[in-house]
């Protein structure tokens, strides 16, 4: 998979060639978040885009964007494609969230994606038990876009196994 650098984000080529063809087929612009919001659905389907994590499906395909992002997206076209390919590039992790809840079927996973107005892309995980438990996971995506699966799939087992503290010192906790 080849990388691209995007002013500090590392996205693929491939999602970055797909935004830019978006963003270069309505270069008329956008009006408002709204809009923004709504062409990311539309270039989405299936995945639930909203402004806030309380809007959340079930399931892996959850992104919750901040409004100064939504904003800045709307008014820099280079920020509308580097966002764009960022988002693109999740479709990449599903996979592996997938496999992850077909190996635990005890236990179901809500997980989703979130980008902050700084631009930071963080995730959330949360699992849980037939017994009524719930574990919790938040962390940052690292730019290294490459290491997305394996970050995820080690916070996940790291809940799994009930533990609260990762390797890395990012803290789960009990919900």
């Amino acid at each position: 998979m080849s990388i691209i650098n995007l002013g500090g984000l590392s996205v693929s080529e491939s999602a970055y060639r797909r935004a830019r063809k978006l963003v270069e087929n309505k270069l008329e612009g956008r009006k408002s978040a709204n809009d923004v919001l709504a062409s990311l659905r539309q270039m989405m389907p299936g995945w639930n885009i909203s402004t806030s994590s309380s809007n959340w499906g079930e399931g892996f395909r959850n992104i919750e964007i901040d409004n100064a992002t939504l904003n800045r997206m709307a008014n820099d076209p280079e920020a509308m494609v580097r966002y764009k390919a960022l988002i693109l590039d999740l479709e990449d992790v599903v996979p592996a969230l997938e496999e992850w809840a077909q190996y635990n079927k005890g236990q179901s996973l809500e997980f989703g994606f979130m980008l902050e107005a700084n631009g930071t892309l963080r995730a959330l995980g949360i699992v849980r038990t037939l017994l009524g438990g719930e574990l919790r996971t938040l962390f940052d995506l690292p730019n290294d876009r490459p290491t997305w699966e394996t970050l995820i799939t080690q916070k996940l087992e790291a809940l799994q196994q009930g533990r609260t503290e990762d390797a890395d010192g990012s803290q789960s906790w009990m919900g």
